[in-house]
């Protein structure tokens, strides 16, 4: 089993693609940390709630489209060449591009599961 942190995930996946997503993460965080912190003095948190899920989708989606666009650079840049790529070289290439698609969807899935925790708590302290 290859063992990578997620420190190599991040530099490997470039700074311009990787970092917005961390951005989200980390705003997605504080604000399920805040929502949980309004729960326990019995406010209202829907819309934050539905902020942390709508943040989630924003990851999902730049991580696709940081995918593809990583794609589209490589290919292209492997079409103008005058060689003949080694098929490890180009399979290497598709694996860092996969690493935004990846991340948005972990955070996607992060968020999910914390708006339906959210949710599912918020509806038992108002009830």
């Amino acid at each position: 089993m290859l063992a990578i942190s997620i420190t190599e995930l991040h530099n490997e996946g470039g700074i311009v693609f990787v970092a917005p997503l961390s951005i989200l993460l980390t705003i997605n965080i504080g604000l399920v940390i805040y929502s949980i912190f309004r729960l326990s003095q019995k406010r209202e948190i829907s819309k934050f709630v539905e902020a942390v899920r709508q943040i989630g989708v924003l990851a999902a989606a730049f991580g696709a489209a940081s995918t593809i666009l990583g794609l589209f650079q490589a290919f292209g840049a492997l079409s103008r060449g005058n060689q003949v790529w080694p098929f490890q070289v180009i399979i290497g290439g598709m694996r860092v591009a996969v690493i935004t698609a990846m991340y948005g969807l972990l955070i996607f899935c992060f968020s999910l599961l914390s708006y339906i925790i959210l949710k599912l708590s918020s509806k038992n302290i108002v009830d």
